[in-house]
């Protein structure tokens, strides 16, 4: 008997974690536009952070990750960082090389790199794979965006943010090459460190509309009431875990987070399922 109950106890904390490190979710956001920027309206973004490919990855989460981005027919991906985790192994690229590859054909995909990205020492395999299967890397640089009208767009921002970031200018956008600066739309950027989110509204005339970023993993572990148990380079109990993030200073401003699609060193997520993040324009 006692086998039995012990066989099923395992059986059942072994599904949950199953569940709770490879079925992802999907989080939804309505992000409101100034009228001027009709055309803009009802589009949507597919915003994804976090995979840290590793010689070990789960066929079997990837595509499911693919089949609901494909689902949601975005008109734009965007990635916040942290591609991979480990490099010591070839197939790492190869993984690095087939999710993007899929990502392009759904939608033009815009990634930034997070520190174990910028860390690698094979950073320009990389970063060849990614041009050459068409993705566009944003680094320190923005892209004008447009959809129906190419007089109102977005300008996505990509910043990158070295493994010291403390030595990051107090102004960080003033770092940015401005594509299209001439142009009036929304301020998007991808930046993959949350927690430095005055440095990104530092310039009044640059603030961005709308921060996106990862870095996180949602805390790895998100306790009841409480949040995010533990964040790298915040500490226990972190203000920026995951979600969204007003500020009364910046009434125009928001920040999102998003909780990740791999684990980072810690190798379990608990009550903190991996997250797809669906944006849409109204």
């Amino acid at each position: 008997m006692y086998l039995i109950v012990t066989i099923l106890v395992l059986l059942l904390f072994g599904g949950y974690f199953f569940w709770q490190n490879y079925i992802h979710k999907v989080t939804s956001y309505t992000f409101s536009i100034p009228k001027k920027y009709s055309s803009l309206k009802n589009k949507e973004i597919v915003f994804i952070s976090d995979t840290h490919f590793r010689k070990n990855l789960s066929y079997f989460f990837i595509d499911r990750v693919l089949s609901e981005i494909e689902q949601i027919d975005p008109d734009v991906i965007l990635f916040g960082g942290d591609i991979v985790h480990e490099t010591s192994y070839d197939q790492v690229i190869e993984h690095t090389k087939d999710f993007f590859s899929q990502l392009v054909k759904i939608a033009p995909t815009y990634v930034v790199y997070g520190n174990h990205d910028l860390e690698s020492h094979r950073k320009k395999e990389i970063t060849d794979t990614l041009k050459r299967v068409g993705v566009t890397l944003l680094d320190n640089k923005s892209d004008w965006i447009t959809f129906d009208d190419p007089n109102i767009g977005f300008h996505l921002i990509g910043l990158n943010e070295e493994a010291d970031s403390i030595s990051m200018k107090q102004d960080a956008l003033s770092q940015i090459n401005w594509s299209q600066e001439s142009k009036k739309g929304l301020n998007i950027l991808l930046a993959h460190y949350p927690h430095f989110i005055e440095k990104y509204r530092r310039s009044e005339t640059k603030i961005p509309d709308l921060i996106l970023s990862g870095d996180t993993h949602g805390g790895q572990v998100i306790l009841p009431i409480i949040g995010g148990l533990y964040v790298p380079r915040q500490g226990f109990n972190p203000y920026y875990d995951f979600g969204i993030f007003t500020d009364d200073t910046y009434s125009s401003s928001r920040l999102i987070i998003s909780r990740g699609l791999g684990n980072s060193s810690f190798p379990l997520r608990i009550n903190n399922r991996p997250e797809i993040i669906k944006i849409r324009f109204n």
